[in-house]
């Protein structure tokens, strides 16, 4: 009888291994990276036709081929309903922004489970994408219900308060986030730049000083900061930020026109030029940048290239051009063409 039994294990085991083993092999050939071999070992087996369209259609959205990863999960489904595979559709239409499908397989898992709270979550920034802020509102309150001490729901209400231009609401749910927890560096980011625009310089700049003791290098928090700083006049501590800012990500807009400013503040006129011809290359469209060269140029007493860049101004803005038109008559005066 042992003999028997050793027998039929021993069977059973071989035929699994058989089935187990191409599986195995396109798994270790895909750790190594060499997805097209995987591919082919994959489309050389003949069973499980379910678990090999769902490997492969992962292969494919591992190198962010989303359209053919669609295409084998859908494969994958045709032979057997799987909450992975189903999750995993709904997650390539997402990076396709095919949003209403992804909507539409989400929807389908809740009537099935109506206690999962990541579907559910995923399910609300969706609603967010296509704009359905009602149902993306009711789904965050009812998981903030579920699951309170869960910051995100509240931030995302935030996002939802932001959309509907309704500022007490986005400082009420950014506020109830950052009780929630005191590092939720999103919400400490849009709580001082809700405070910022409408003006509570001190609350700002507070919840600035706290997102940055947690986050050095945040980049958004970094320009509150900064903008705080020139506002202030003090141009130095804002230039030693925007170098650190300039060393991540050199070649920013926004880095080079601020270090073109701050250097004018401290009258280092020929770096506040470089920076600014630096900002100049990357947006010739902004006509600040040939306005704040204006500047230079008139502080240097170069009237004729003054009037220049005044004028370069006029043509690009389209917003309010005193500012222009006031530094390219002053540059005529000083030229006596009246």
């Amino acid at each position: 009888m042992k003999k028997i039994l050793t027998l039929l294990f021993l069977s059973v085991s071989i035929a699994t291994s058989a089935q187990i083993d191409p599986f195995s092999k396109a798994d270790s050939l895909l750790v190594k990276g060499h997805y097209k071999l995987a591919l082919a070992n994959l489309k050389s087996i003949d069973t499980l036709r379910g678990v090999k369209n769902y490997k492969t259609g992962s292969i494919y959205a591992s190198i962010d081929d989303f359209k053919n990863a669609i295409t084998y999960y859908i494969k994958s489904l045709e032979f057997k309903e799987n909450f992975k595979v189903q999750r995993a559709l709904a997650n390539a239409y997402y990076r396709v922004k095919k949003y209403k499908e992804a909507i539409i397989i989400y929807e389908a898992i809740l009537e099935k489970d109506t206690e999962n709270l990541i579907i559910q979550f995923q399910l609300g920034k969706l609603y967010m994408a296509t704009n359905a802020l009602k149902k993306a509102s009711k789904t965050f309150k009812m998981l903030s219900l579920k699951d309170p001490q869960n910051p995100n729901y509240q931030y995302q209400l935030g996002l939802i308060a932001a959309r509907k231009a309704n500022r007490n609401g986005m400082l009420t749910h950014f506020l109830n986030a950052y009780k929630i927890d005191t590092a939720h560096v999103k919400s400490i980011y849009q709580l001082s730049k809700t405070f910022s625009e409408i003006r509570k310089r001190d609350s700002a700049r507070l919840f600035a000083d706290k997102g940055l003791a947690l986050h050095p290098l945040h980049l958004n928090l970094n320009k509150l900061k900064i903008n705080s700083l020139f506002r202030n006049q003090k141009y130095q501590k804002s230039i030693e930020r925007l170098h650190v800012l300039d060393s991540i990500n050199p070649n920013d807009l926004y880095t080079q026109k601020m270090l073109g400013r701050s250097y004018f503040g401290l009258d280092s006129l020929d770096l506040a030029e470089v920076y600014l011809k630096k900002a100049q290359k990357i947006d010739r469209e902004d006509f600040k940048i040939p306005l704040n060269l204006g500047h230079i140029y008139a502080a240097k007493k170069e009237h004729n290239r003054a009037s220049m860049y005044y004028i370069m101004a006029l043509s690009t803005g389209k917003k309010d051009r005193s500012e222009a038109y006031y530094g390219a008559g002053m540059q005529y005066v000083a030229l006596k063409q009246p």
